[in-house]
């Protein structure tokens, strides 16, 4: 039988948190490499551990856990475990320090808080798996003054010229309009010319036109056509008269044929009453959906079938309420099985 230290140790290599029901949590966190220039050593990556004494409630991962490997029942693994912790913490109120292999030590300070100090020579994360600290020789490098490749020279300061600068007042204002006026105003095309062209902060007024409308001296009216055929099981030709003297052949299309229910195969159950399930599968095909139930049905679940959406959902049981649901995925997970919360 597998120790419970080596299942917590094997659960926190694959998942940040561990809840031991009754007992606490551990939290894992992934820290950096170190870089110590002082010693002159480099740490790998790693991960942080801490415990969380107020993490009490199961989430079915270590007791899943356990069945599995020891290949125990649920309830077996739970009472195995309870009388675990009820040890750990006898234990602990006697003054006495619990230490786990790999994982740290506990230990309960003069008023009554609970210490956990981790292990510093196992590393959980399995990325750095095999790595150790590494040390190495620090060496200062000396920088020497760099000399400029380019010796920079001062340029004199030239005087304005304000000639060019009344030349470039006066071109500026002649070179803005001439692209203003025939490009944002109807100068060009009336052939007129306003003092508000010269205004680029006046509005351009849009030319109206004033819509007329003429009597027609007569209408003519047109009667629209139906077609009436008679829909029969196959395809017929019909004679339609579509002007006195001429007729026209159509061809009627058959009705379409009602596709044919299987009475056998029963319809999907949906169920309204719960409002929570654990669905287990989706399948698009409802054979697979319908063997699946049968199987959880054998196996003590009440199994249903959801139908919400193109895939048929299988739910192990439905829950009026949360405690309910938390049965219903412990009895999944003791079984093997991994699903989703469905909320109706």
């Amino acid at each position: 039988m597998q120790g419970f230290e080596d299942i917590i140790i094997q659960l926190l290599l694959r998942h940040n948190c561990v809840i031991v029901p009754g007992f606490g949590g551990f939290v894992a966190k992934q820290v950096a490499a170190e870089l110590d220039l002082q010693n002159g050593l480099i740490s790998p990556p790693k991960k942080a551990l801490l415990f969380n004494r107020f993490l009490l409630a199961d989430d079915g991962l270590l007791l899943s856990e356990i069945s599995r490997l020891n290949g125990l029942y649920y309830e077996e693994a739970k009472n195995q475990l309870q009388a675990y912790t009820d040890q750990l913490q006898r234990q602990l109120l006697g003054g006495q320090s619990v230490q786990f292999p790999k994982l740290g030590t506990f230990s309960r300070q003069p008023d009554g808080q609970l210490l956990f100090e981790q292990d510093r020579f196992f590393n959980l994360l399995l990325s750095s798996y095999g790595l150790g600290k590494l040390s190495f020789v620090p060496q200062q490098i000396e920088i020497s003054a760099e000399k400029p490749v380019i010796s920079l020279h001062e340029k004199p300061v030239r005087q304005i010229s304000w000639a060019k600068v009344a030349a470039a007042a006066c071109l500026l204002p002649l070179g803005f309009y001439s692209f203003w006026i025939p490009t944002q105003t109807t100068a060009l095309q009336s052939g007129l010319i306003s003092v508000n062209d010269f205004n680029p902060f006046e509005p351009a007024q849009k030319p109206s036109y004033q819509k007329k409308t003429f009597d027609k001296a007569s209408k003519t009216e047109s009667e629209k056509s139906r077609l009436h055929f008679k829909f029969a099981s196959s395809a017929h030709i019909e004679a339609y008269e579509w002007q006195p003297g001429f007729t026209l052949n159509v061809r009627v299309p058959a009705l379409p044929k009602k596709p044919q229910t299987n009475t056998n195969t029963p319809a999907p159950q949906i169920v309204a009453s719960a409002p929570f399930h654990f669905i287990v599968g989706c399948f698009s095909n409802l054979q697979n959906a319908q063997n699946l139930q049968r199987k959880l049905q054998r196996d003590g679940f009440n199994a249903l079938l959801l139908e919400n959406g193109p895939l048929t959902k299988v739910s192990a049981g439905g829950a009026n309420d949360l405690s309910e649901l938390q049965l219903i995925q412990q009895k999944a997970a003791a079984r093997g099985l991994q699903g989703w919360v469905f909320k109706n």
